[in-house]
């Protein structure tokens, strides 16, 4: 009945560790700033110094008993272990010096300091066991992590190719990623929570301090499924709720592994798995909308110009070059007023001039503009004899022209145009006779239909 008293004074010893170093550190301070007057302050130094080795002797005991319940390799903790113990030493060592003196001792500050940094070492030694030996450089970039000789961390969600998904192991490529992303942090060989390890096959057939954690072929009986979908408030929940959570996608890839074998060689394709377990996980090639450019970032105070001009202006994205100017605040907007708008013209992917009074003229001014992707001409007088000089602009992908007079022929001029993807025409001449399949582009015109529902002809 009383087997649980050492564990659980074990598992005091992350409180404990900090009562010495409150106690170290404020006698370290006492003896550095009244060190003129160590006869005034000396009981209240050999007091911290006293308290801080008791409490030391306490926390070394409690992490002893720690390390033999919870499973922490003795490489691990050896060197932490010692400087504990060492810190015990030297602060009733120096406890009894001071209380043996009759004056102040000589190099006392440099005794301070050695202690001070003897417990900075046991801190971080500590910390690494708890947080692991990246925790503080696994939030630098990579490239901060490899200068500093550390392993680069990465935590990049598990990605599968959508081509050849069949040819990535079933194990290596997608079950292990997984499992270091989420379990490696606390069952490796470095820290063996629950005398488990799963940053390998060879670990997760061992099993841990409760057995074996795979039952082939039935993940309902494996721990390591199991656990996985407990609550989360449960105490045998993994990973713990203070922690990052797999998402359902990869609990059950995991589970498919289990009740596939738990094969360590095996491909996807050469499982009975569904692609439809592994379509989340496939990668995206996103294409971005705005142009990929290098180009000077406007200075601040020009975008400052710009807002008191009237215009809207604002970056499409944080820390992006590229930029949205509107006139929905400046609908006296007119060719003539082009020049405003000329120190941004490489950086000005959207453009709406809606309800300004532009006409035509302007459009050779727009094909100037080199990474414009969605102009907007909306309630204009623009008819569009010019409409095909839009043509020089590379990234145009949407133009609006609804509510003006362009008419059919005159939008024929951007038929083939290298990039535009889509052209609104409601309320124009284009909506009356236009036809989308005549085009290279896809044209809205605004004459939708539903089908008519057996619903719409209930009387209430």
């Amino acid at each position: 009945m009383i087997d649980f008293i050492l564990p659980l004074f074990g598992r005091f010893h992350p409180i404990l560790v900090h009562l010495p170093i409150g106690f170290l550190v404020f006698g370290v301070i006492l003896i550095f700033g009244f060190g003129k007057k160590y006869s005034l302050y000396s009981p209240i130094i050999q007091l911290a110094l006293l308290l801080g080795g008791i409490s030391a002797f306490l926390a070394s005991i409690s992490g002893f008993l720690q390390y033999q319940s919870e499973g922490y390799g003795w490489d691990t903790v050896k060197f932490h272990l010692f400087l504990g113990i060492l810190t015990t030493l030297l602060s009733f060592g120096l406890w009894y010096h001071l209380k043996k003196a009759v004056s102040t001792p000589a190099k006392l500050k440099i005794k301070g300091a050695t202690l001070i940094l003897i417990i900075t070492i046991t801190g971080h030694l500590g910390g690494n066991i708890t947080h692991g030996d990246d925790y503080f450089t696994e939030v630098l970039p990579p490239e901060l992590q490899a200068f500093l000789g550390g392993e680069v961390s990465t935590n990049e969600p598990l990605e599968l190719p959508a081509d050849n998904w069949e040819e990535v192991e079933f194990y290596s490529g997608a079950i292990q990623p997984i499992l270091d992303q989420n379990c490696k942090s606390c069952h490796n060989p470095k820290k063996l929570k629950g005398e488990l390890d799963l940053s390998s096959f060879e670990g997760i057939q061992k099993g841990g301090e409760d057995g074996q954690i795979l039952e082939t072929g039935n993940a309902e009986e494996s721990a390591l499924f199991a656990r996985l979908i407990l609550p989360e408030d449960e105490d045998d929940h993994m990973p713990p709720k203070d922690k990052r959570q797999p998402s359902k996608e990869e609990i059950e890839l995991i589970k498919a592994w289990i009740e596939s074998g738990s094969p360590e060689n095996t491909k996807l394709g050469e499982s009975t798995i569904n692609v439809n377990l592994v379509e989340p996980f496939f990668k995206k090639n996103e294409i971005p909308f705005y142009p990929v450019v290098e180009v000077a970032k406007l200075p601040q105070d020009s975008i400052s110009k710009l807002r008191s001009e009237g215009f809207f202006a604002e970056v499409v994205k944080k820390d992006s070059p590229l930029l949205k100017i509107s006139c929905i605040n400046f609908p006296a907007f007119s060719d003539s007023d082009w020049h405003m708008l000329q120190s941004a013209k490489d950086q000005i992917v959207y453009l709406d001039l809606t309800g300004t009074a532009i006409s035509d003229t302007i459009l050779e001014q727009l094909a100037t503009l080199p990474n414009l992707t969605v102009l907007k001409l909306n309630q204009t007088a623009i008819e569009g004899s010019d409409l095909g000089k839009l043509v020089e602009n590379k990234n145009l992908k949407l133009l609006y022209i609804n509510d003006t007079q362009v008419s059919l022929d005159k939008l024929s001029a951007l038929n083939n145009h290298p990039t535009l993807e889509k052209v609104f025409a409601f309320k124009s001449p284009v909506a009356d006779n236009g036809s989308p399949s005549q085009f290279s582009f896809y044209l809205e015109t605004g004459s939708l239909s539903l089908p008519p529902l057996p619903t719409d002809t209930i009387v209430y």
